[in-house]
């Protein structure tokens, strides 16, 4: 089949902040760099959908001229990511990102980003907005850019990164793109799961072509679900929505006996739990413990209404967040009309952001020489719980991971040819086509989301675990090969596109079940109830996943430490939690 080919010295995959920052910092030193987005450029990923504050520490802020905490310091921000990731952070990838946050934030004022307003650690702005931004001075600095362009895989020869088969989704061509160091920045993998927050596009391109091509992943069992999510009704499913309400101003949150959920709890915790980032972690373990105990909403949720909280408080801050009702593309004028009566909407925990991922060395490689990461598909910054902003990890890390993948590509001497691999590869894609009959990838995808969202929740144990492990394999074994296409068109080809993604999909959750069976604990987003103690003595380490003979093997190793040394002894997961929040410094609010 006739395909383009194209050279450069760096390519960069992924269209969203990472991406882009890492495309920039690559360009600035000269390099011939080519950025790749999936979807549309600089409205892809989850860098557009962001609520978008970018975090630091206050005396930074301040000297900056922005309203900022003057009494904080990077010490104590050091402190509350590690605290904030019950301790299982990377501490020199935390470092990094605490001393670089201030110039990637003056960096980005200086190329014309507005923002809403400050606070004590953070500026607040919007994700579309970042973008724009980060477009305009790419486009300035000379980056080239290719739009729905999806990747397929890596090209690598004696564990060296050679170039990518993509995918040109608008006219079906495949594409060869050959590189000198190629930077992997494309975010997380939401459309494993259902119901998710993200956008369709993340499905985890790269984060799985990157272990199929011999890179190792980290802690993939630690997922961030946000709390308070649309369940019902359908037309409002995974919206934020509820979320963002909830947190600005509270409400009452039921379960099926109309009983208050949070009354059995600890009010520190509570307070905490409901009024900072921590809520998405304490919330979403409280709504499945309802569900998961018989005191659930008919969907798996619980209910929210706005309680004893004036109608004026709600109307004042659904007009900031959702000016007339609207709020992305969502009419909820409907919403608005219950609020007013009191009558409970469902909502639910929904996956937003994921802490494993690619596992990279302080200079953001990888496993593989050439191989660089940056943002959400790697793992180590956050530990086992975020609570600090992806915003500043995309953009710090994507500038190292682009300075460092452009010095890496000046150092090599011409390109290799690789197309009888990336042939082969063209081989596997198309054999979709050849299957006369057999099960629409769209109704796989939608099981294997459901049963996700089921097994590999914010409560997990070992018996749902297993079942999932077990059906995972059965779709490898008898689902994957028999994908039927209806359609033989290659442009635009949706259900193409599903059957291409689908076996990533299913590898990154098989090694998220596999990592979660193995930690035979509760710590941060994971937390098993036939092990509910955060086990300090026998758990404080990180999870590693690589294929060894095609098999998917999970090992641990220790935890990096530079200057805050790691607690001992094993103590009930909610009581960890509370002993956490009241290790937060006294200076900067939560984020």
């Amino acid at each position: 089949m006739a395909y383009d080919s194209l050279e450069t010295d760096v390519l960069v995959i992924g269209g969203g902040g990472a991406g882009f920052r890492a495309a920039i910092a690559a360009r600035e030193k000269d390099a011939d760099v080519l950025l790749m987005s999936k979807g549309p450029l600089a409205r892809c990923g989850a860098s557009p959908m962001a609520g978008a504050d970018f975090t630091l520490d206050g005396h930074s802020l301040n000297k900056l001229g922005l309203t900022g905490d003057p009494n904080d310091s990077m010490e104590k921000v050091f402190n509350d990511i590690v605290t904030q990731g019950f301790y299982l952070n990377n501490q020199k990838m935390i470092d990094h990102y605490v001393h670089r946050a201030p110039e990637l934030l003056k960096d980005m004022l200086d190329w014309g980003l507005d923002y809403y307003f400050s606070d004590q650690r953070a500026v607040f702005t919007s994700g579309i907005h970042i973008m724009d931004v980060l477009l305009k001075k790419a486009r300035s600095a000379g980056v080239k850019m290719l739009e729905d362009v999806m990747l397929l895989d890596l090209a690598v020869q004696d564990n060296t990164v050679k170039g990518v088969l993509a995918l040109d989704i608008k006219s079906g061509k495949f594409m060869h793109l050959r590189a000198k160091s190629i930077v992997m920045a494309t975010g997380g993998w939401h459309k494993a799961f259902w119901p998710n927050t993200g956008m369709r596009d993340l499905s985890g391109d790269g984060v799985a072509a990157a272990y199929r091509a011999g890179a190792s992943l980290g802690n993939m069992e630690f997922i961030t679900f946000c709390c308070n999510v649309f369940y019902h009704p359908p037309i409002w499913r995974g919206s934020l929505a509820p979320y963002i309400l909830s947190l600005l101003c509270g409400g009452l949150l039921t379960n099926s006996q109309g009983q208050d959920i949070l009354k059995p709890y600890d009010e520190y915790t509570v307070k905490i739990g409901t009024t900072s980032e921590w809520n998405k972690t304490f919330l979403s373990y409280l709504t499945v413990r309802e569900a998961k105990e018989g005191r659930g909403c008919a969907h798996g949720g619980v209910h929210y209404s706005r309680g004893d909280v004036p109608m004026s408080t709600i109307n004042m801050f659904a007009g900031m967040m959702f000016p007339n009702w609207k709020y992305k593309a969502l009419d909820l004028t409907g919403w608005g009309k219950m609020l007013e009566n009191n009558e409970p909407a469902e909502v639910g925990p929904a996956v937003e952001y994921f802490e494993g991922g690619i596992l990279v060395n302080p200079q953001f490689e990888t496993d593989i020489q050439g191989l660089f990461a940056a943002g959400e598909c790697t793992t180590g910054l956050f530990g086992a719980n975020r609570v600090f902003s992806a915003i500043t990890e995309m953009l710090v890390q994507g500038l190292d991971a682009g300075q460092n993948a452009a010095d890496y590509a000046m150092k090599i001497k011409g390109h290799n040819n690789m197309s009888n691999r990336l042939m082969d590869f063209e081989r596997k894609a198309e054999s979709h086509f050849a299957n006369k009959t057999g099960i629409n990838p769209a109704q796989i995808r939608r099981e294997v989301q459901e049963k996700a969202h089921k097994y590999l929740g914010p409560i997990r144990n070992a018996r749902e675990l297993t079942d999932f492990i077990v059906f995972l394999e059965s779709i490898k074994n008898n689902g994957i090969g028999n994908l039927h296409i209806s359609s033989n068109s290659r442009a635009y080809n949706k259900e193409w596109i599903d059957a291409l993604e689908l076996p990533g999909i299913i590898h990154l959750l098989e090694a998220a079940a596999r990592c979660a069976l193995a930690r035979t604990e509760s710590r941060g987003t994971h937390f098993r109830e036939d092990f509910p103690a955060t086990d300090n003595d026998r758990w404080l380490k990180e999870s590693v996943v690589s294929s060894a003979g095609g098999k998917l093997h999970v090992a641990t190793r220790p935890v990096t430490v530079l200057s805050t040394p790691l607690p001992s002894g094993s103590m009930p997961y909610l009581e960890m939690m509370k002993k956490l929040m009241e290790t937060h410094s006294d200076t900067g609010g939560h984020h």
